[in-house]
């Protein structure tokens, strides 16, 4: 969610203009996947018919989002999707609402082969770092979510590495 961290050099170097808060309902957040690349829990979105998940809508060039056939988009590396059935993240087409508006967006959600994968590492190495949940949060304040829904996010991170 925190533009500053998309859109630094070493990541998608401005490319990503924030358009605002959108909803996706029947999901919800977990921090079930792990991140070998920074050796702790991570974000996941899942179905759950009682919860929604608020999150920042971008635009992002269509070339960094979509590679050519057998390649990875910029946005896949920088998700640690890969191709085959052996990657932590699939994107996917999701349709969120904007100011009363469907939109169709896409993003990542964990494989079912990540999370078994987590749950092979100690309860340390599960945590969410603070470094990490610090950047949802930078989100969710430039972006004023509402309190109720970071103390959300809290309660789904758990105790933070």
């Amino acid at each position: 969610m925190d533009p500053g961290r998309l859109n630094s050099p070493g990541r998608l170097a401005g490319a990503a203009r924030a358009i605002g808060v959108a909803r996706l309902d029947h999901r919800g957040i977990r921090f079930d996947l792990y991140s070998t690349k920074n050796e702790h829990g991570v974000t996941d979105i899942v179905s759950a018919a009682r919860e929604h998940v608020l999150g920042v809508l971008y635009e992002v060039p269509y070339r960094l989002v979509v590679a050519p056939k057998g390649q990875r988009s910029r946005m896949d590396e920088i998700e640690g999707a890969r191709r085959g059935r052996l990657s932590n993240y699939k994107r996917q087409k999701i349709l969120v609402r904007r100011n009363g508006e469907i939109v169709e967006a896409r993003t990542y959600v964990g494989t079912a082969l990540g999370r078994k994968g987590f749950l092979r590492h100690s309860s340390d190495e599960r945590r969410v770092s603070e470094d990490y949940f610090n950047h949802l949060l930078a989100g969710a304040r430039q972006f004023r979510l509402p309190k109720s829904y970071v103390a959300y996010l809290r309660r789904q991170a758990g105790a933070l590495k």
